[in-house]
């Protein structure tokens, strides 16, 4: 099962393959050079250096139609903003489990595509 909806998204990108696949690409680019500064931040305990990272993949996130991978992106994002940084090793573990999760989704749909 995939972890994005493949209809909406293909509906948000207007069925343009071409553009997909470079946002795809960003994503994997870009993502996980967020994700090593949103460990980079849990690890060392910076709050808000979290919360901002958070923010951006969640927005990053937000375009590809999953709501899960959303879903823990908020969840770091919100940890960093109250300071909860007792529960952020494990939701940027989650995290960063999600977003490698919808890269490889990501890259087999547009492999797989007709």
């Amino acid at each position: 099962m995939s972890l994005f909806d493949q209809n909406e998204l293909l509906e948000r990108v207007d069925h343009d393959w071409e553009f997909l696949a470079d946002t795809v690409q960003m994503l994997e680019t870009d993502g996980r050079a967020l994700m090593t500064e949103i460990r980079h931040a849990a690890a060392s305990g910076d709050a808000p250096a979290l919360g901002r990272a958070g923010h951006t993949i969640k927005g990053m996130i937000s375009n590809f139609c999953s709501p899960a991978a959303h879903a823990s992106a908020s969840e770091v994002e919100s940890l960093g903003k109250r300071g909860d940084m007792a529960a952020a090793p494990e939701a940027v573990r989650v995290l960063d489990a999600r977003l490698e999760e919808l890269i490889a989704d990501l890259t087999t749909f547009l492999g797989n595509r007709a």
